[in-house]
């Protein structure tokens, strides 16, 4: 089809990401905006080879899911992709492109490992952390999140998903004149919430020596440096904490290895537990100290913390301490590294938990760990980002 061609269509399904999928004479074409079933007038805004792009024009049928969407800038800002969906059917569309994820990579679940997706609440407010972008245009200072061309700026006065305290201190900040003028083309802003320390905020990078944060957790309370990973949602944490101590209690490990550890969630969860032999491994130098202090703070008079490469750790583990062993990974969005991969495979630890933020990877590394003798027991959709196209999984996998 072309550029500018209307046409009539229904929408057989939302693809990963948020959009949704209709064909037309056998063509496919993304929609954003739309649910399945839904019966509507389009037109083409962009062509690829194997697809196009479309806007709507007119809807004939509308889903019993959609709702009026809580931000002003829903169909702009490219955070969020399902405010126009309540959260029953969000979770919906999630699990259903799992299972299409799953049944294009050939991974077939066996009874009972697929879990029901977890849903944590609430799905606005969320937050505790956002990260602004700032672009000046004549006179005006652009406040908000910056699109997939690394370019565009959305001016946003609040962000739904934040915590209530974020966006009253958003607020706070539009307000004073001098603020908006100290910040520059290009400039970040981060806001930063815990229940201990309320909010707080840094341009750009936070200061060195900046006093760290505290962060709750089910099971106490973390250290985290401002510029360090934590999960930014915490019901969706506490669910995969409790996940995860399900396992330590089924398992009773002798000895938990954390690896891309951050500040030793897992880690400590497992010291909190009754694991008295824990090693963390963090690339981030600030991270991994951090780790080393709540590890202490949970028991661990000498933590094992290793400020460096988690396939290097992998390799170094003998047979006779992974039979024993419990692995925690929660990789970035790229997955295990190749070279990670090719040291699980070759010797690591029997009992394998795998925590990733980005479906696609997970799906990846799973025929790899399948292929290499591995047995997947537990999967579930953790609906870490509600609103977003984005959700977690937390999956354990056992050496056959």
């Amino acid at each position: 089809m072309q550029t500018g061609a209307q046409f009539q269509c229904e929408i057989e399904k939302v693809a990963f990401g948020g959009d949704g999928l209709a064909r037309v004479n056998g063509e496919v074409v993304f929609l954003p905006g739309t649910l399945p079933g839904e019966k509507l007038i389009g037109e083409v805004v962009s062509e690829k080879k194997n697809f196009s792009r479309g806007r709507v024009v007119r809807f004939g049928v509308r889903s019993p899911h959609r709702i009026e969407p809580a931000c002003p800038a829903f169909g702009r800002c490219p955070g969020c992709c399902y405010l126009h969906c309540d959260y029953p059917g969000e979770i919906e569309l999630k699990s259903a492109q799992l299972s299409d994820l799953l049944a294009q990579a050939g991974i077939v679940p066996g009874e009972g490992v697929l879990l029901p997706a977890a849903a944590p609440e609430p799905p606005l407010g969320y937050r505790n952390k956002i990260v602004f972008h700032t672009h000046k245009v004549g006179g005006r200072t652009l406040l908000g999140y910056v699109g997939a061309d690394n370019r565009t700026v959305t001016d946003l006065d609040d962000c739904p998903l934040a915590h209530p305290e974020i966006s009253a201190e958003i607020a706070r900040l539009r307000g004073e004149k001098s603020f908006l003028h100290s910040l520059h083309e290009g400039m970040q802003l981060t806001l930063r919430r815990t229940d201990y320390n309320g909010v707080v905020f840094w341009r750009n990078r936070p200061e060195r020596n900046a006093t760290w944060l505290r962060e709750t957790v089910p099971f106490g309370r973390l250290s985290v440096p401002r510029g360090s990973f934590f999960q930014v949602n915490p019901a969706g944490c506490a669910v995969l904490v409790e996940r995860f101590r399900e396992l330590l209690e089924e398992l009773r490990p002798r000895r938990v290895i954390d690896l891309y550890a951050g500040v030793g969630l897992f880690g400590c969860c497992a010291a909190a537990c009754g694991v008295g032999d824990i090693l963390a491994v963090e690339s981030d130098e600030a991270a991994a100290e951090a780790a080393r202090y709540n590890l202490k703070s949970f028991g661990i008079a000498d933590p094992a913390v290793i400020a460096g490469d988690a396939a290097e750790a992998l390799r170094e583990l003998d047979a006779e301490a992974a039979a024993g062993t419990l692995l925690v990974v929660d990789p970035p969005r790229t997955g295990l590294s190749s070279q990670a991969m090719r040291a699980l495979l070759a010797g690591g630890p029997a009992g394998l938990v795998y925590i990733s933020c980005n479906p696609a990877t997970w799906v990846r590394d799973a025929n790899r760990l399948a292929g290499g003798g591995f047995v997947l027991h537990r999967l579930q959709l953790v609906n870490m980002f509600p609103r977003t196209g984005h959700f977690e999984l937390f999956s354990f996998w056992s050496r056959t």
